[in-house]
């Protein structure tokens, strides 16, 4: 993983999206119709940027080993299923249950939009263009979390907080880039939890969802790639 130098360009974008993120409740009012559609085609733009981008350079790192590297992608997925399953299991009440589950989302989507900040760092670098997926993913993740629980009662510290995490996952890419082995480790931990959330929430289910925008948003990241 390579830091590099434009550090005021990687928190200016940063910003940006964190601001986006803040005023998502109200940006979805308006594109509440296309909403199945920028699931989908934010979707295939993240879980395309995992497989194709972020992994990739993650195995190409010559401080961990890859299997260290994959295991600790394996912990972050295991970590958050059974914290998911335990309160499934142990809390009855459906009403206490909701509410657990909303806030444990709400950890995992704080943790997507926190790698984003990683993203921007590691890639930016190389092209200036991989911040519009980026943006992208950010509107139509943060109207997800929304549908996702409907009943989760948002203050205004927790739209703060969450909005927040992209700038907060760019300032600690930044900070730990020099601790090399640290820094992996995290980030794979992190990428683990994120497939998780991918695949778990932000992949439309059944009928839900349109597969020609999935396609779609993995055909943006194969271009945008192909011209970094």
């Amino acid at each position: 993983m390579v830091v590099y130098e434009s550090f005021e360009l990687i928190l200016v974008l940063a910003a940006v999206l964190s601001i986006v993120h803040f005023f998502s409740s109200e940006i979805s009012e308006k594109i509440e119709r296309y909403h199945s559609k920028l699931i989908s085609l934010s979707a295939g733009i993240f879980i395309s940027l995992l497989f194709l981008d972020i992994l990739p350079k993650l195995l190409e790192t010559e401080f961990l080993s890859i299997t260290s590297i994959l295991s600790s992608v394996l912990v972050g997925i295991i970590v958050f299923h059974i914290a998911e399953k335990y309160l499934y299991q142990h809390i009855k009440h459906r009403k206490e249950l909701l509410k657990d589950l909303a806030e444990l989302h709400f950890i995992g989507f704080f943790i997507n939009h926190l790698i984003l900040g990683f993203i921007l760092v590691v890639a930016i670098g190389s092209n200036i263009l991989i911040f519009i997926p980026l943006l992208l993913h950010t509107i139509a993740s943060s109207i997800s979390l929304e549908h996702i629980h409907e009943k989760f009662k948002s203050t205004l510290f927790k739209r703060i907080f969450l909005a927040s995490s992209t700038f907060m996952g760019a300032i600690v890419a930044l900070l730990l880039s020099p601790i090399q082995i640290l820094n992996l480790i995290l980030f794979s931990f992190t990428v683990g939890i994120v497939l998780y959330i991918s695949f778990r929430d932000m992949v439309p289910k059944e009928k839900e969802g349109s597969s020609l925008f999935f396609l779609l948003g993995v055909v943006i990241v194969l271009l945008f790639l192909s011209i970094i």
